[in-house]
């Protein structure tokens, strides 16, 4: 199955109002705990209006065809309040990001419309996620603060619609330093779970020193419990804050983990931008693997989501700005990290990196990728999803979001 997760907007200072818009605005969808099994799926992004035709708003839409066209939030979709987003069990798990974090589940009806699944669910300030077998995922919160550093982890049963357990962790007693652990993700690794962490002095206006290692907090799955911190000093921490990518299991229970190495605010990182790995059944970095991407290509990794067999598409800085939660022009490649080899998609243009995470969907059989770009304003400004060919390392434009400020979130559901 595929996993898609999405982030709150800079914006995130309005978390909790409800904004309206005068061009498409619909009233929250009746809870239908049906189901259907037409055979049919659909595609279903979070979007952001560009206000035109009133204020601004964020809305779940859909649509079948996504390789030609455009999509608007006319005449589709509903509003939505939350910022985050999982697909778990054929559902799409909005998450409002703010305190006690209300969850709401939407799915397509037999008819293909957009509906709630159930009640929405107080979960917490949810800051991580990612899902875990087939019918759960976890998440997790943190006040980012050194005079609060306690976190929480909780799982969220996708099928009854409810939390099924909660943990916490001391997240500054298990670096061992002056400054405290900040997760940036979380993945299913067999019976456990990976989060990748940064460090943090914990404090308004203060950076971390600690730029040239790479940490992964190791839990028991399904007690939540924290077992261990492990590093490797070979190069950069894991990801950014809201990241939810950086650590990924492949096929043959590998893991492999990579790292821009920008370092932090003006502190650079003297190590180089790379892959790393930890082996099946393990819990420490293999030392024999190292895939020093930076010494490949000559630029630094941003961004990656996983493909198949080993391939992931990756973003690749297109000069020496590294951007953090956003920031930075890129170029998009498909990165085999089997064979240690790099190769850039043709057809997609370079762009600026948007917020958090790549926006992309994977098909399963692992063949097509769609990602979704803004691009630059000499081309019009606007968004457009391309369709990633992964045998050809080739791309061509598909649709275009019409009155679109931003798009959040790319998943598919069946119906």
């Amino acid at each position: 199955m595929r996993t898609t997760v999405s982030y709150f907007l800079t914006s995130v200072l309005t978390a909790g109002v409800l904004l309206t818009s005068s061009c498409s605005k619909k009233e929250s969808p009746q809870i239908d705990t049906g189901t259907s099994n037409t055979g049919k799926s659909k595609f279903v992004f979070v979007v952001y209006t560009d206000g035109s035709g009133g204020e601004a708003s964020r809305y779940i839409v859909s649509t079948e065809d996504v390789k030609s066209g455009t999509i608007s939030t006319t005449g589709n979709g509903v509003e939505t309040d939350a910022y985050s987003f999982i697909k778990q069990n054929n559902k799409l798990f909005g998450i409002v990001y703010a305190a006690q974090g209300p969850t709401t589940p939407f799915k397509l009806n037999e008819k293909g419309e957009l509906v709630r699944a159930g009640a929405s669910v107080n979960t917490e300030m949810t800051g991580i996620y990612g899902t875990v077998n087939n019918n759960e995922y976890v998440g997790g919160s943190v006040a980012r603060s050194l005079a609060s550093p306690i976190g929480t982890l909780y799982r969220f049963d996708a099928e009854n619609l409810r939390i099924a357990g909660r943990n916490t962790v001391d997240l500054f007693k298990i670096t061992g330093t002056d400054e405290m652990a900040v997760w940036s993700g979380i993945t299913q690794v067999d019976n456990k779970l990976f989060a990748p962490v940064y460090f943090s002095p914990g404090v308004s206006g203060k950076t971390t020193k600690y730029v040239d290692s790479t940490w992964i907090a190791v839990f028991d799955y399904p007690s939540l419990q924290y077992k261990k911190l492990i590093r490797d000093g070979r190069t950069g921490f894991i990801g950014n804050w809201f990241g939810m990518q950086g650590v990924k299991q492949i096929e043959n229970g590998d893991v492999y983990a990579w790292s821009t190495a920008g370092g932090s605010g003006t502190l650079k990182s003297t190590k180089p931008s790379a892959i790393v790995r930890i082996k099946k059944g393990t819990e420490e970095f293999d030392q024999s693997y190292f895939f020093n991407v930076e010494a490949v290509t000559k630029t630094k990794i941003a961004r990656g989501e996983y493909i198949k067999d080993g391939k992931f598409l990756m973003t690749l800085y297109a000069t020496n700005e590294v951007g953090g939660v956003s920031g930075g022009r890129v170029k998009l490649a498909i990165v085999d990290v089997i064979n240690k080899t790099v190769n850039y998609v043709t057809g997609v243009p370079e762009h600026e990196q948007m917020s958090y995470n790549m926006k992309t969907y994977v098909e399963e059989d692992g063949k097509i990728v769609y990602y979704v770009l803004k691009e630059d304003a000499a081309n019009g400004g606007e968004h457009y999803l391309y369709v990633v060919d992964v045998a050809t390392n080739t791309a061509k434009r598909g649709i275009k979001f019409q009155g679109i400020a931003d798009v959040t979130s790319i998943t598919k559901l069946k119906y």
